[in-house]
């Protein structure tokens, strides 16, 4: 599970929707988001063994987030939708 990674969430009350992650807490958690009710300013905190990886992988965001940059939630709703 990296930055950067679609996931699709297998429990929860977001069951059945993808996120992009955002940020890796530590072995077990990661921040996820979509950009709509998951804003990139209120990420969701969520077990990995709740989500399912994806084989899609958001490569411009992923290289804003990781040099630190601003990412803006339109990217991550234009990511998710063109995958739709």
């Amino acid at each position: 599970m990296q930055v950067g990674r679609i996931v699709l969430a297998k429990a929860g009350r977001d069951k059945g929707n993808l996120f992009v992650i955002v940020d890796r807490i530590d072995h077990e958690y990661v921040l996820i988001a979509n950009g709509r009710n998951r804003t990139i300013d209120k990420p969701k905190k969520k077990k990995i063994k709740h989500l399912e990886a994806r084989p899609d992988v958001l490569s411009g965001i992923r290289e804003k987030l990781l040099r630190g940059q601003k990412v803006f939630d339109a990217e991550i709703r234009k990511g998710l939708d063109a995958l739709l």
